[in-house]
């Protein structure tokens, strides 16, 4: 009978002490200041990227529109994109640029991007036409990129490619210049 005695003043004891409550709050409150934090970290990451594949894609266009790169290929342009990318690692090898010529009938294209395919060595068909004076011309860009955190925070919410990596495009509209 005493051992049930000692117990129940163990709990009652237990029960009225407070000195752990801080370290509760704590271990309930810090997780979500992690989750913000890497967050944080992640999408600015990502929304720097995002704004320097545009920045590249922009600048190298103006140049193609302005007939400052002569007999444009899809290997020039993607060196042009990435050499004036700058954040994007392993540029040349995960960037793929896409530009059609636009008709009224056709429009903006409605397909996805293509990208490059990471998980293996299948290239994707070139669809890569530079068009001639007068043309409207669609051109899209798409880089699949790692994600600095990958399970934590925000970036276990992001849509990934079999790889694990996260795809970013650009796209553009412009008409080549007489």
């Amino acid at each position: 009978m005493t051992l049930f005695k000692n117990i129940y003043s163990k709990l009652l004891e237990f029960r009225g002490a407070n000195s752990g409550a801080a370290t509760v709050e704590f271990v309930m409150i810090f997780p979500m200041i992690l989750w913000l934090v890497f967050s944080t970290f992640e999408l600015g990451w990502l929304t720097t990227r995002q704004m320097m594949l545009s920045r590249g894609l922009n600048l190298t266009i103006r140049d193609l529109r302005l007939d400052k790169i002569p007999d444009p290929t899809h290997a020039k342009l993607k060196q042009l994109v990435c050499e004036r990318s700058l954040v994007l690692r392993n540029c040349l090898t995960s960037v793929y640029i896409e530009l059609v010529p636009l008709t009224l009938a056709s429009g903006i294209p409605k397909t996805s991007g293509t990208c490059v395919d990471r998980t293996g060595v299948i290239v994707p068909v070139e669809n890569f036409s530079a068009g001639t004076q007068e043309d409207i011309m669609f051109v899209r860009a798409c880089v699949i990129v790692d994600l600095m955190l990958p399970g934590m925070g925000i970036a276990a919410q992001l849509t990934r490619d079999p790889t694990g990596g996260y795809v970013m495009m650009a796209s553009s509209a412009f008409k080549r210049e007489p």
